[in-house]
């Protein structure tokens, strides 16, 4: 069983029930349940969200969380996200205990391709597996978060999720001071707190499985390092997850991504 969680409120159930459909069209043998986190969806929501399950083989559960344990992490003016993008540091304790690993899917993403590959990844002692992020080396990024030039930096969009290390480490309680602490230093939020808490525990991914945006820019325009090329460019003819990150999403006019 698949296990796959996907955070969203009642503004974001369209792309939601996109990425959901997409996971249904590529894995027409998987089982697969869905872990939907929010603040709570209206009953119309559910029930959209619940019409993409193709077969008896594919569940759903729905877990509200309280918002007043984000109280400390900010959404400032004019962003394009939401507080639903700080859920998935409570995972731990939302939950089941009996689930001891997900994989966590951000909602402005499509899949193309089995995730039965990254599904088994093997994790051992990793917090997590992740695709290196579109600004991985760039070293305003490293500069901020106090981290070496050599050091990587991951995207938070796509993470196979070792959720009973999180529990024993304390992730969400780790992170969610780090970013109370350091609110003018998380300008990505959670996902910053995830490089700096999950630093060096980390199983880096293909890119197929994480397709950022500014990946089909030129290389010269690139903030990644010449060892991911290869992967790179093998990835926009492979893709298993393709993630829409600029401001202008496919459901928009201006949207400029190839795919």
């Amino acid at each position: 069983m698949i296990e796959i969680v996907l955070c969203t409120d009642d503004n974001y159930v369209m792309p939601t029930a996109v990425l959901m459909t997409s996971i249904a069209a590529s894995n027409p043998e998987a089982q697969i349940h869905y872990n939907i986190i929010s603040a709570g969806l209206s009953q119309n929501a559910q029930d959209t969200l619940s019409r993409n399950l193709i077969n008896s083989s594919f569940g759903i559960s729905f877990y509200t969380i309280d918002e007043s344990y984000l109280k400390d992490c900010p959404i400032r003016r004019g962003e394009h996200v939401s507080i639903a993008t700080y859920f998935r540091l409570l995972l731990p304790t939302i939950l089941p205990k009996e689930i001891d690993k997900v994989l966590y899917i951000d909602g402005d993403i499509i899949c193309l391709d089995s995730l039965k590959e990254l599904w088994e990844t093997p994790l051992e002692n990793f917090s997590a597996a992740a695709v290196p992020d579109m600004r991985c080396n760039d070293i305003r990024v490293l500069n901020r978060l106090s981290f070496n030039r050599a050091d990587d930096y991951f995207n938070a969009g796509v993470m196979l999720i070792n959720l009973d290390w999180w529990r024993k480490n304390d992730i969400q309680n780790k992170s969610i001071k780090f970013i109370s602490e350091n609110r003018d230093i998380c300008q990505f939020h959670d996902q910053d707190a995830l490089n700096v808490v999950l630093h060096g525990t980390i199983q880096t991914l293909s890119i197929r499985f994480n397709l950022q945006e500014h990946f089909f820019e030129p290389f010269g325009n690139q903030f990644i390092d010449k060892v991911y090329l290869k992967d790179m460019e093998e990835a926009k003819e492979n893709a298993v997850l393709i993630h829409y990150t600029g401001f202008k999403k496919p459901w928009h006019r201006e949207c400029v991504n190839p795919l």
